[in-house]
């Protein structure tokens, strides 16, 4: 469980990219999301909800500029340095309390190094697979904070999914983000979301299905039956 600080911190960054004018130009994922669904489906203490420091935001795809905004000025308010990976490609802000990351979705051949957004003052890092979670996200609110965030259903295919570019020393995370999964999949399923599984599970590539019925055959998921 997180102390109340960081979810006051985790508020207070979200209102200041409101203020901002940038919010919308994001979508919220990660684990962070689960604390908007949270609120959404009436504080429900089935919605799995998991500690952690890394606040991840997804830009577009082309990036959407609102209007320019130096992020990493905003961020600093809070202690939070920017800090550049090994290879220099890409950045994150970290901060005792909270760590932000800025991802971009990759598509065709995957891009040679970080996406450089000089109107925001940031480098972000691209990967496979996000722009289906750009495509399909929706806007929820948290503490009256209008926030985009992948819709829930998307959030348990693609954290399914994600799961087979993670190996070695990355199994602790595979068992976390299974278990998460599992959770708000179950919840979901309760609360009627079986077409809601099939409409986004067969709009994504016919690859992308194979994978994702593989991971979800070998954890036992109810969605095989469900989306076979």
């Amino acid at each position: 469980m997180l102390p109340n600080g960081n979810l006051e911190l985790f508020r207070s960054v979200l209102l200041d990219f409101q203020k901002a004018g940038i919010l919308n130009d994001f979508v919220l994922i990660g684990s962070w999301a689960l604390r908007v669904y949270q609120e959404y489906f009436d504080n429900d203490p089935r919605i799995p909800i998991v500690a952690t420091q890394d606040l991840d935001f997804l830009l577009e795809n082309p990036v959407k500029v609102s209007r320019p905004v130096d992020i990493s000025a905003i961020l600093a308010e809070y202690g939070m340095e920017e800090e550049h990976s090994i290879s220099g490609q890409f950045s994150k802000f970290v901060g005792v309390d909270l760590e932000v990351e800025f991802l971009f979705p990759d598509k065709g051949k995957g891009a040679l190094g970080g996406v450089e957004v000089r109107d925001f003052g940031i480098v972000a890092q691209p990967l496979r697979y996000l722009h289906f979670i750009q495509d399909y996200s929706t806007m929820m609110k948290y503490h009256s904070i209008p926030v985009r965030v992948p819709e829930p259903v998307v959030f348990v295919l693609m954290k399914y999914l994600l799961t087979i570019k993670r190996t070695g020393s990355f199994k602790s995370k595979i068992a976390k983000d299974i278990s998460t999964a599992r959770d708000l999949e179950f919840f979901l399923l309760e609360n009627g979301a079986h077409k809601d599984f099939r409409k986004r599970f067969y709009l994504m590539p016919r690859k992308w299905q194979k994978d994702l019925m593989r991971v979800l055959e070998e954890h036992r998921s109810g969605l095989v039956d469900i989306l076979d």
